[in-house]
Parts: C-alpha cells; structure tokens; sequence
C-alpha cells in the first residue's frame, strides 16, 4: 500500500496597523491591514505561505516566504494554528503564525512575478471577502482570536539549551571552557535562522564555553552582543540557585523587543518554573518560545532539534 506523501509547509498573517485608522473612525480589529497575496496560476487570494526546503525548520519556512512573496520582512509572533488539505503532490501540512512586518512594507513597491502578481495590504474586516478558500478564513479566524486577547502584541523569550558539546571524558580543561562539539557547532549555525525567525534583538547566555558559542553565530550575523549572565550557568554563585534564576528570569521579561537565553540543563527547570511553567526537557540544541503579555504568557513553542 502507498503512503500518502507529506509536505511540511509554513505561513504567516502578517499585520499592520492601518494608515487610515485615526481612532475616531476605527477601532480594534478595523485599525489592523493583513497582507495578502495574489497566484495567477490559481487566480487565488491567499496569505503567503509557502513548502519547507530540506532541512529547514517551519518558523524560518514562514518568514522565508512572506520576505519572497511579498517582499516585507517580518518577525513571528504567536502560532495560529495548522491545516492540512490535499494537493495534487500529497497532503500539505502548513503551519501558520501572526507577524508584525518589521521592513519592506510598502506592497506598491514589489515587482511582479510567476507565482505572485499582486500583494496587498487589506483592511482586517474586508479579508474575509476577499479569501478564495474558506480553510484561510479558518486562519484568519484564529489571528482575530489572538487579536481579540491582544495575543498579536505579545513580547517574546527565546530560551535556548546550548548545542552538543565535546564529551566531558574527551576534555581535560575546566568545564567551563568546554567546547561546542563538530555536530555542535553545525546546529549553532543552523539556529541562526530560527533566531532571525523570531526577531530576536538581545542576547543573554549562561558564562560557560558551550552556550555562549551555540549563539556567537547569530550574534555575528545581527551585528549585537551577548550579555552573560552567571545565574543561567550551572553554579550560581552566593545564593540559592532557583531564586538566582528567577531573578534572572524576571530581567529577561522585562526586554520589550525579543530577548534569548542560552542556559545550561540544570538550570532549565528552574528557568521554567520561574515562568510557572513545566519543564519542557529541552534536549540539546533545542528551544522553547514564550510568547507574553503583560506578565502572563499567552503561548510556548517547543522546537526539537532535527
């Protein structure tokens, strides 16, 4: 018997305020304009989204798509929710997220091509009209479901457990200075993506060798610095090792734009508890991300290595 083909796919309903809302006229959902797309293949109005390539994780899949289909740049927010529908290559399975559009937002400016021939900011109340599938007026469902709580205004932390690093048996320096291992060091290269995914701005990392290099990559490639920060390594010094953290935890929520935190294993559950969440057993090279909202978090992703 034939297994039916999967394929791993991933979008955004990215928003802006509207330039007509003025506060009188418009309020709530009306001040918002989603960003649509046109396919003259399908003669289709749809949110961009678009397949995953090989080996890429879904969240940088979303943000790939809307920058090529639209030309705006966007961070993600909260997830939205997942559909599947058949095609004629096998069921697609597309998971989608909110995005504030952080560049390139002007869709006047984008040149048309064979897969998208128009993009258009539509006022939020008008989009429904204008979908052609009633499975995209299930996403648009779910944002103004987030938007109606003020979930699409969510802040976020990336907590981060550092990459694979050399066995322990291997090295015969501190443990503080042990390094990233081959694989190691492949994955802290392959999260630079998933970082930019999310926008992250402020960096923040435990003082040891491993977790500082598992995000050196991404702190090259955005031009920023990392913080450490002694209370996420393994042995806080001068205190109890949980109230450490969570004071350390309540810095890292006060950032407004998106802050990461690389950590080392026994400090994770204490990081989670200080959230009041469970543990989510980060393995390594995997991360958690919290989205929140004015002290109490809306959403948590959990996103296993490869």
């Amino acid at each position: 018997m034939q297994t039916q083909r999967r394929i791993a796919a991933a979008g955004a309903v990215a928003w802006r305020k509207s330039k007509r809302a003025s506060g009188r006229t418009l309020s709530g959902f009306g001040q918002l304009e989603l960003l649509l797309v046109h396919r003259p293949k399908y003669d289709d109005w749809t949110f961009p989204k678009g397949k995953a390539d090989a080996g890429e994780e879904l969240p940088a899949t979303a943000v790939r798509e809307v920058r090529e289909e639209t030309g705006a740049q966007v961070r993600l927010g909260v997830p939205l929710l997942e559909l599947s529908y058949e095609t004629s290559q096998g069921t697609k399975d597309v998971t989608y997220w909110s995005a504030r559009v952080t560049g390139g937002v002007d869709a006047t400016d984008y040149a048309a091509n064979v897969e998208v021939d128009e993009v258009r900011w539509v006022g939020a109340p008008s989009v429904t009209d204008l979908l052609t599938y009633e499975r995209d007026r299930e996403v648009l469902e779910a944002f103004a479901q987030a938007h109606a709580g003020g979930a699409h205004k969510t802040r976020t932390l990336v907590i981060v457990r550092h990459a694979e690093a050399e066995d322990r048996e291997d090295w015969s320096g501190d443990d503080v200075h042990r390094p990233l291992s081959r694989a190691g060091r492949e994955r802290a290269s392959a999260l630079v993506a998933m970082f930019a995914a999310y926008g992250v701005e402020h960096l923040v990392s435990s003082d040891t060798a491993r977790c500082v290099s598992t995000i050196e990559p991404y702190a090259e490639k955005a031009a920023t610095y990392i913080a450490l920060d002694s209370r996420l390594a393994q042995k806080p010094a001068k205190e109890p090792p949980r109230s450490a953290v969570a004071r350390a935890v309540d810095a890292l929520l006060e950032h407004k734009p998106p802050v990461l935190a690389c950590s080392n294993r026994p400090v994770l559950p204490s990081v989670f508890e200080a959230l009041r969440l469970p543990d989510t057993e980060l393995q390594t090279g995997e991360l958690a991300v919290v989205h929140h909202r004015r002290g109490e978090v809306v959403a948590v992703e959990v996103h296993r290595a490869p």
